[in-house]
């Protein structure tokens, strides 16, 4: 009779396996904390992104934590060579932006963007310049003339020489025919810090740098480098209906070591693309002027790939950096 039972329950266990939902083993990672490495102070756009959704990744990631690990210094080139260079098991990741892009053809690094496999890009931000509001300068128009009365008079900080940032203020810079100061600092929470102090003129950054000082009225936005106005500063226009056709954009995403496995780097794109989509986040975005655009780890890396030629063609057509100084 034992041993009847014993083949029964036997039975039944094989049959409830046979009918139930085969269990990628993959949707138990993660199985501790994740890392995430932010390659600048913190305070800047990524940082102060990635801990919004840091806030609500264990919803979604069995209950495990992402930490924020700020690893400043060489205008990123610190925290993303620690990141390029840590296990490939999905535990460490860092940021796939636009200064990953331009660092690696500013000046000589020890990666590329063959260092990193993408996971997934979730914001598209508009850079914009701002000043406290004390300052003379109104609007872009205000500020143009200035600096072609003033050739390299005004400051302009921006979070690391080389940066996404930095390169878009150098591309204005040219394209509006003047002649900035150019002022690094690691980090646009930094940047912004000097800037409320009065240490530089201007700044250039993307969301959320500055937004709340601007809401509160400490700071003002002269344009918008995007194809649309802020929803949240209405008054504000774009560089385009200033008179400059010109944009510039500083994308946020997040990649993986080389070498992560693809079952991973699906499930690290199902997890953050829940967090993108979890309404706490959303609203903290919505609140931080973030506008949010998602691409899954295939598109998102044929978009890095674009990116990488325009922004290399870019540095060398503008002779930038000493990368390719053997080319000026």
């Amino acid at each position: 009779m034992k041993r009847l039972v014993q083949v029964l329950m036997l039975l039944v266990l094989i049959a409830v396996l046979a009918i139930s939902p085969v269990t990628n083993a993959n949707d138990a990672f993660p199985r501790k904390t994740v890392e995430f490495v932010v390659p600048w102070a913190a305070g800047g756009g990524v940082d102060t992104l990635m801990r919004a959704i840091a806030a609500v990744f264990p919803k979604y990631a069995n209950n495990e934590q992402m930490i924020i690990k700020n690893v400043p210094g060489g205008g990123g080139a610190i925290g993303f060579n620690e990141a390029a260079k840590a296990r490939p098991d999905g535990y460490t990741l860092t940021s796939g932006t636009t200064p990953l892009i331009t660092k690696i053809h500013m000046t000589p690094v020890p990666f590329g963007l063959e260092s990193f496999e993408p996971v997934m890009l979730f914001a598209d931000i508009p850079c914009y310049i701002m000043v406290p509001t004390d300052s003379p300068y109104q609007n872009l128009q205000d500020y143009v003339a200035d600096a072609k009365k003033r050739p390299g008079k005004i400051t302009l900080g921006n979070s690391g020489a080389g940066g996404g940032n930095h390169l878009v203020a150098l591309a204005f810079e040219q394209y509006a025919g003047i002649k900035l100061n150019h002022i690094p600092f690691e980090g646009g929470g930094k940047s912004f810090t000097a800037l409320m102090g009065k240490h530089v003129d201007s700044v250039i950054g993307s969301s959320p740098e500055g937004i709340p000082q601007a809401l509160a009225g400490e700071l003002r936005i002269l344009g918008i480098f995007g194809d649309q106005q802020l929803a949240q500063f209405p008054q504000v226009l774009t560089a385009a209906q200033q008179g400059f056709d010109f944009t510039g954009t500083m994308w946020r995403g997040i990649v993986a070591p080389k070498g992560t496995p693809k079952a991973i780097i699906d499930r690290l794109d199902q997890i953050f693309k829940n967090c993108m989509n979890d309404p706490e986040f959303m609203k903290r975005a919505e609140e931080m002027t973030a506008p949010l655009k998602y691409m899954g780890p295939a598109e998102f890396g044929e978009f890095m790939k674009t990116e990488d030629v325009r922004w290399k063609e870019l540095i060398i057509n503008s002779k930038l950096g000493d990368r390719y100084k053997n080319l000026y």
